[in-house]
């Protein structure tokens, strides 16, 4: 009973990632440097100018530098972070219009920004854009199986780190909050989330090593590797009952049959060729179909695939089995809110 219920607790338990992510931008996101609070303040003058000023604008953008005038600068919003990005994004593409502005405007010549500043604001732009990328891939999706949960985490943790050990010190105070409430709540992957990943054909194994190798080094990483496919095991053995045929246990993988062979001399050499070689032929049939799965050719990890159909069109009659497996760890949703909801920073609001 003890074993049931720890086993829920590690497959079952599984918090919304849209949730977590929000939870990780907001840790600590008044700490971004000041410059972005220049980009909010002539963001807010050019939207709420008069509109000669603002035609005038969004000429100069058009005529002299040839950019899209529908585009148009944004601010951003308390409690929705990312609006924050956005306006990055915006202030970014309309670079060349606002030095060109700003430097003539005696309104907002203050917040006129510098090569180093602009610099600042195109890093923290490239920062927020992993998370946003991540988020909207969760949310948005047509078809948010678990297994892009993997790679989507895997993203965000290296982007953390190599922020925390680069060159950009204006970031260390945010990186190193951001990084507290990441390992709290995924400094160990969730382990059912991790197999989705494995039974993504593109991916499988390899790539969990791989990731694991990138973040940790090859021996922590073949240690994780072999927990996830341990898992793999013990969720098969509960499909036995599938039909397809009978498949081996996965501790049976890689392991030949032992068989004693008796000391012949002379022309007695082969005379127990025959059961030798039946023996050896016994124990790669009794291969589990998560091993003839893994041996399989990957697919082309940049090719667009609907996983769910792969499994019914190509996987369950291979392996129907673990196609059944397939099924229910992928249909796993792994965000629980709605799309417009991701990048709430706070409770609904009502004014006064």
């Amino acid at each position: 009973m003890e074993k049931d219920f720890y086993s829920r607790v590690i497959f079952f338990q599984i918090r919304c990632c849209c949730h977590i992510i929000n939870l990780i931008v907001q840790a600590d996101l008044k700490l971004i440097d000041n410059v972005v609070d220049k980009i909010r303040a002539i963001g807010k003058h050019f939207r709420y100018s008069i509109p000669k000023k603002k035609k005038k604008f969004y000429e100069i953008a058009q005529q002299t530098y040839h950019l899209d005038a529908r585009k148009r600068i944004r601010g951003d919003c308390c409690v929705r972070w990312n609006s924050t990005y956005l306006m990055l994004d915006h202030a970014l593409y309309f670079r060349s219009a606002i030095d060109h502005v700003v430097e003539k405007d005696v309104e907002i010549k203050a917040y006129l920004l510098d090569d180093d500043e602009w610099y600042k604001v195109s890093v923290i732009h490239e920062f927020l854009k992993v998370f946003y990328k991540v988020t909207n891939e969760f949310s948005t999706s047509s078809a948010p199986t678990s297994n892009i949960y993997f790679k989507g985490v895997w993203d965000i943790e290296c982007m953390l780190l190599e922020t925390a050990n680069g060159p950009h010190s204006f970031l260390a105070d945010m990186v190193k909050e951001m990084k507290k409430k990441f390992d709290k709540y995924w400094l160990d992957y969730n382990l059912l989330l991790s197999c989705a990943c494995v039974l993504d054909p593109r991916f499988k194994l390899k790539f969990v090593e791989y990731c694991y190798t990138i973040l940790y080094g090859e021996v922590h990483a073949k240690e994780k590797v072999e927990e996830v496919r341990a898992i793999l095991c013990d969720l098969l053995k509960e499909y036995r009952d599938v039909d397809g045929g009978g498949v081996g246990q996965c501790d049976e993988i890689g392991d030949e049959t032992i068989c004693d062979v008796p000391f012949a001399s002379g022309s007695d050499r082969m005379a127990n060729f025959s059961s030798w070689i039946n023996s050896k032929e016994k124990s790669v049939g009794e291969k589990s179909q998560l091993d003839l799965y893994l041996e399989e050719k990957n697919i082309d990890h940049n090719v667009k695939l609907d996983v769910l159909l792969w499994w019914k069109n190509h996987g369950a009659p291979r392996h129907p089995q673990l196609a059944a497996l397939a099924r229910d760890i992928l249909a796993i949703p792994i965000s629980s809110v709605p799309s417009e909801s991701d990048f709430s920073m706070g409770k609904k609001l009502i004014n006064p």
